[in-house]
């Protein structure tokens, strides 16, 4: 029997794909053959929705204020970092597949692409570009939940994820590579990339640029913990692409926030899913660690009736009035992000002038004149933890902090995680270490993958 994980996710894309050409037939049988046809195929609103809306749910800052006992939803179970999220086998695979039906789109262009006679070689090279980039984003997000945090001493050993190239559903599957080999991966097809991604993606941020490519690089190293390489690309990303953060002082309200694809802060947009009028629900102690004159906190949360949050739940992320698409925060790469990156590569190196000077950039841009203070400390760890706090802030309910929990926790610096039931009653811990820090392999592949050791 061919192991193999398409199979998985042929029936997801036949029956909910809304790109045009999955509504026709399963990828790998209509073969595109224009290079219109490959640029629309890199406009899909699969691509453009490819982080897991889920990952919010492993967030120690979101609640569910209404959880109910047994645990039995597949939400319920991802928000209590259970083993596994859904039991039943052939089935549905929480997360996993959103990211490798990604992956399979992308690798259909970088396949197929160059052979096509249409266009000129510099527009095949170009879309080709762009998939390397996207697909390794995508695994970016595979390493950093089903393999262990980055060790240079382990990364060699360590298991990660299959490194999946083909578009065929009859081909064999890749076993497991290692943490080492997917980094290596994700690096190698950037770097691939680069000579040939457009300089500006002004027009569309959801498609490759040469500043996006930097900025997931950024991100690369900023999870393997190499700061100043992680710092290095930032500011590329930020040489090269956008550099303005957008200023809420000046605006009324998320409202006045333009979309993502258009958005002057937005170096590489994503958005969680199809997820455009969710909400998420932070947790009372998440809300009260803000600085009441926050915008962040006026733009994004609602109701703010109480400003000492006593009411469990009530209070959501996501303002109401904020339009579809519009004010809808950015899941991908952004200019806040980038500074972020070197403002907490400067405290660990102890700059600390500098690190507060970048925090200075953002900061003064989410408070209203009369309301701000610079932030100045002269202590490395005040000022690293005032930098994590920036991102928890800045980067809230993006499906990125869990990513931050995993480094810290590695590092130490997580505490205990506590679930509660609606009525108060604990009813699951995330402890430090735990082994829950690193995803099991969904039992869904495991059926069609007997062979694959599973993640403790």
């Amino acid at each position: 029997m061919k192991k193999i994980i398409f199979a998985l996710l042929l029936s997801a894309f036949c029956l909910a794909s809304c790109d045009k050409y999955l509504d026709v037939q399963p990828k790998g049988v209509r073969l595109l053959e224009t290079i219109r046809d490959y640029d629309e195929w890199l406009n899909s609103t699969d691509l453009e929705t490819s982080a897991p809306s889920q990952l919010n749910l492993l967030d120690d800052r979101r609640d569910i204020a209404a959880l109910a006992s047994p645990i039995t939803a597949a939400n319920d179970r991802i928000f209590t970092w259970q083993d596994q999220y859904v039991e039943t086998i052939p089935g549905a695979a929480p997360i996993w597949t959103t990211l490798y039906k990604t992956i399979y789109l992308y690798n259909v262009v970088i396949n197929s692409v160059e052979g096509i006679s249409d266009g000129t070689e510099q527009q095949r090279k170009r879309l080709k570009a762009e998939a390397l980039l996207g697909r390794a984003f995508e695994y970016l997000y595979l390493v950093n939940l089903y393999a262990k945090v980055y060790n240079p001493a382990t990364a060699s050993k360590d298991l990660a994820v299959p490194f999946v190239t083909s578009v065929d559903v009859t081909d064999a599957m890749p076993g497991r590579s290692t943490v080492q080999e997917i980094y290596d991966k994700i690096i190698g097809d950037i770097n691939a990339a680069l000579p040939n991604l457009p300089t500006d993606n002004a027009a569309n941020r959801f498609r490759g640029s040469v500043a996006a490519a930097h900025g997931v690089l950024a991100k690369t190293y900023l999870y393997m913990g190499n700061y100043n390489k992680a710092a290095e690309h930032a500011g590329m990303a930020l040489s090269t692409g956008p550099n303005v953060i957008v200023d809420y002082t000046t605006l009324t309200s998320a409202k006045d926030i333009v979309t993502p694809m258009k958005r002057s802060d937005a170096i590489y947009a994503r958005l969680g899913g199809l997820t455009y009028l969710s909400t998420d629900v932070p947790t009372q102690e998440f809300l009260r660690t803000f600085n009441t004159k926050d915008l962040r906190l006026k733009f994004y949360y609602t109701p703010i009736t109480d400003l000492t949050f006593a009411v469990r739940g009530r209070t959501m992320f996501r303002h109401y009035g904020v339009v579809s698409g519009s004010g809808y925060p950015n899941w991908g790469i952004s200019v806040a992000e980038m500074r972020l990156i070197i403002a907490e590569t400067a405290a660990r190196n102890n700059e600390l002038v500098k690190a507060c000077d970048e925090l200075d950039v953002l900061r003064k841009r989410r408070f209203l004149a009369a309301d701000y203070v610079k932030f100045t400390s002269t202590d490395k760890e005040t000022v690293l933890k005032k930098v994590l706090e920036e991102r928890g802030f800045e980067l809230a309910f993006t499906g990125m902090r869990w990513f931050d929990m995993r480094r810290l926790d590695a590092e130490g610096r997580m505490p205990a995680v506590n679930r509660y039931l609606g009525n108060g009653q604990l009813i699951a811990t995330l402890a430090p270490g735990s082994a829950r820090y690193t995803l099991q392999i969904p039992k869904q592949v495991l059926f069609y993958n007997p062979s694959w050791e599973q993640n403790p």
